[in-house]
């Protein structure tokens, strides 16, 4: 059977209370009822008639009317919807729920909304900032203009105007963002999004587990760490613990000053290294290390190309030991007394066919740089050798020969040092056109000149 509610005045009480038209009136027995409905029904009615009135049902009640035109809910037994102040428009709906503030709403147990216009839903949930939004069991929206949605969530005093939302979701700091179970966005103008986040002031984390807890810092992607003021991480268990480091790819490690590590397992761990590729390594101090699996060991080293390793400071490596590389496309380096620059293989090549040309014999330059094909001939003997060639004539000339006093046509063999090491033979001077006979000549004489002398003689 359908039941007709109406509202009539309670003397002992001094307030209109919502009751079954069935129901007997001046303190006799009557019956009650518990729907909300009707209780919010009369709080409208009677703000229409513009009249000083509340709602009360099952123990809830209202402190202190003070207007004409306030208007107040409370339902559930030790409820209390205050007036208090002007607070007017006050909804609690629940056990011991509260709504102080003026227009607040309380709905739940022990649900208090105590700020002005602020709106607390759920289980001892609490709106104490002006204009917060608690929703879910435990949420507290404790700071002016806060929203918070779920249980156990919670934006601090300190908070105003942030967003909360997760279970255990805390934002600590004014204008944050906290979305994700236990996230914690802890300071000012701070962005964690994803469970178990966390981000510094000005800093963003977003992914499961991701902290950016440096300042103005940006970690992207779960578990990724970006520990230093200013750092980037990017990708799953990427970390930037430096000042200003740059972390970019799984695992990649920026754990310096101004490091940079871009590619997965990437690391570069002193200051001002540079990384870049799938497990290359910066270690020395401002040093770089490019393409994948590359060392660069040294401070100030550089190694290029993957696999390449330049281990001692202030080298340039691209290869290892065991890996070679050219380096193509270079340019002709200045050749001077003073020049620092590199050298290219043209260059190298016009240097060897100089020396080529002047020495003769035909000799060519290989393509590695050296001089071949040079051949010289003396006496019907063919040398290969500029030294060879050389140490044949002075062998095969006059020489001084000490012991005698005198110059000797033998051939000898010297030693490395120029000493003489033997003597194989005298030799004689054939051919040798007759010179003048006069007592100032200095020629050599040959034999038919000393025959006829001998002839004359005789």
């Amino acid at each position: 059977m359908n039941k007709i509610f109406k509202v009539i005045w309670n003397p002992a009480t001094g307030n209109y209370t919502v009751t079954s038209e069935t129901a007997k009136s001046r303190g006799k027995k009557s019956g009650r009822s518990k729907l909300l409905i009707s209780a919010l029904v009369a709080g409208g009615m009677f703000s229409s008639f513009g009249a000083n009135a509340s709602a009360s049902l099952d123990g809830g009640t209202f402190s202190d009317p003070t207007e004409i035109t306030d208007v107040w809910v409370a339902i559930g037994q030790g409820a209390r919807a205050s007036s208090v102040g002007n607070r007017t428009g006050a909804v609690a709906v629940g056990a011991n729920a509260w709504a102080t503030g003026i227009g607040s709403t309380a709905l739940g147990y022990q649900s208090y909304a105590t700020g002005e216009r602020s709106v607390s839903i759920g289980q001892v949930a609490e709106a104490s900032g002006n204009r917060a939004i608690a929703i879910g069991s435990g949420a507290d929206g404790l700071a002016d203009y806060s929203v918070v949605l779920g249980v156990g969530a919670q934006a601090a005093t300190t908070a105003s105007n942030s967003l909360v939302l997760g279970k255990s979701a805390k934002a600590n700091g004014a204008d944050s963002l906290a979305l994700g179970r236990q996230s914690l966005a802890s300071a000012a103008n701070s962005i964690a999004i994803g469970a178990e986040t966390e981000a510094a002031e000005n800093a963003t984390a977003v992914g499961t587990k991701a902290k950016a807890r440096g300042k103005n810092s940006l970690a992207l992607g779960a578990n990724s760490d970006s520990t230093g003021e200013g750092s980037v991480a990017l990708g799953y268990t990427a970390a930037a613990t430096g000042a200003s480091a740059l972390a970019l790819g799984q695992n990649a490690q920026a754990s310096n000053t101004n490091t940079i590590a871009l590619g997965q397992n990437s690391s570069a761990s002193t200051a001002n290294a540079i990384a870049i590729g799938t497990g290359s390594s910066a270690v020395g101090s401002n040093s770089l290390a490019l393409g994948s699996s590359s060392s660069a060991g040294g401070n100030n080293s550089v190694a290029i190309g993957a696999n390449s390793t330049a281990g001692e400071d202030n080298v340039v490596s691209v290869g290892s030991g065991s890996a070679q590389r050219r380096i193509v496309n270079m340019a002709a380096g200045t050749i001077s007394t003073d020049s620092k620059e590199a050298i290219n293989g043209s260059q190298l090549y016009a240097i060897s066919r100089s020396v080529a040309d002047r020495l003769g014999g035909g000799a060519n330059v290989a393509t590695n740089g050296t001089i071949m094909d040079m051949s010289f001939q003396l006496k019907k003997k063919n040398f290969n050798n500029v030294g060879e060639a050389l140490q044949y004539l002075d062998n095969e000339t006059l020489h001084w020969d000490s012991a005698k006093g005198a110059f000797s046509a033998s051939y000898i063999v010297k030693n490395a040092d120029g000493t003489i090491a033997s003597t194989v033979a005298e030799n004689k001077i054939i051919n040798v056109k007759d010179g003048d006979i006069s007592a100032t000549s200095k020629d050599a004489v040959n034999g038919s000149q000393l025959k006829t002398t001998n002839d004359n003689v005789a």
